[in-house]
């Protein structure tokens, strides 16, 4: 069986939060099939959203880092791992771009919550489990390019 290197983690990943937040995925495609009952209305890759169209939010969007990958043993690999989570929420701010402290706080207790669905899990890769995921950073962004931001930095070792 092939094993996927990013495939398996981002799959781990999204289901943590997805069942954390009560998030309906299909089964055949693995994309949201229903998010009516969620505040988190989608779960996807990172692809730079922020230069086009993040079409729906409040979204995570799942980062990884390149793999440095060493040989453990003569059948095993071993790597640090090291995923970002961009959790990405409309601003609703003032004409001077002044943000609303319960708008900032409502987005920090979703970012708070997508943390608690991952932290200390531990995922899939190549056909092991990592060391449990720890978080590592958390920056915030009140409004970037239109969004307001919370980047939280998580690592593990595979």
């Amino acid at each position: 069986m092939v094993e996927y290197m990013f495939y398996s983690l981002y799959k781990d990943i999204k289901n943590l939060i997805a069942e954390s937040f009560g998030i309906v995925l299909d089964p055949k495609t693995g994309i949201v099939a229903d998010a009516s009952k969620s505040r988190l209305k989608d779960i996807q890759w990172f692809n730079n959203q922020y230069e086009g169209i993040v079409h729906t939010s409040p979204v995570v969007l799942v980062e990884f880092s390149e793999l440095d990958i060493s040989p453990a043993t003569k059948q095993t690999n071993t790597a640090n791992i090291n995923i970002r989570l961009h959790i990405v929420s409309e601003v609703k701010d003032e004409s001077d771009g002044d943000v609303w402290d319960k708008d900032v706080e409502w987005h920090e207790k979703l970012a708070h919550d997508v943390l608690e669905a991952v932290v200390r899990q531990r995922l899939r890769f190549e056909d092991h489990k990592t060391r449990p995921l720890d978080p590592v950073s958390w920056q915030h962004y009140h409004k970037y390019n239109g969004w307001m931001v919370t980047l939280v930095e998580l690592k593990t070792k595979g």
